[in-house]
């Protein structure tokens, strides 16, 4: 394998684990033909400690991750075996290596009933490297070489600088500045 490919298969493992930890991951249950749901829809769950927060940009602990893999769906999921699969992106595909294009599924929706949206993954990404924000996660851009990561999140560039930007409703582009 030679260190192109290396690096390509880390930043494509970077940029999946980032939509994975960016907004969390969770897989909707398939409720069987002919059974009937309860009119409340509720979890109650043993989760060791109370939450401190479910902003995803900012929770560092097991019970927060706990709860907010529950309630947000990231761009790719991981199988119990560690394999990438589709989550909120149904696709992607890239240009060079440089140039990431997310696919969102078209049936993807809040708690609200509203549609996700590529500009929904705009706004997070460019919330979790605003240094106003002060995410733990700024870091992950950095290593996935999101293009102007590291300016702004050393203060020099606006957030809306950042590569990354909705083609549409369901499509989400991430542009790196190397492989």
């Amino acid at each position: 394998m030679t260190n192109i490919t290396k690096k390509s298969l880390l930043a494509a493992g970077i940029i999946a684990a980032l939509g994975i930890a960016a907004t969390g991951s969770a897989m909707a249950a398939e409720v069987p033909a002919g059974v009937q749901l309860a009119d409340k829809q509720e979890i109650v769950k043993n989760n060791g400690a109370e939450v401190q927060s479910l902003d995803p940009h900012k929770i560092e602990g097991v019970p927060e991750n706990n709860v907010t893999r529950d309630l947000i769906e990231g761009l790719a999921n991981t199988t119990p075996d560690g394999s990438i699969v589709p989550g909120a992106a149904e696709s992607w595909d890239n240009k060079d290596f440089k140039v990431w294009t997310f696919h969102l599924r078209k049936d993807a929706k809040w708690s609200n009933g509203q549609p996700v949206t590529a500009q929904d993954f705009v706004y997070s990404w460019q919330r979790i490297v605003d240094p106003k924000t002060a995410s733990p996660y700024a870091s992950y851009l950095q290593y996935a070489h999101v293009e102007n990561v590291d300016d702004i999140i050393a203060g020099k560039k606006d957030k809306s600088t950042l590569g990354v930007k909705a083609i549409d409703d369901h499509t989400f582009q991430v542009t790196l500045t190397e492989p």
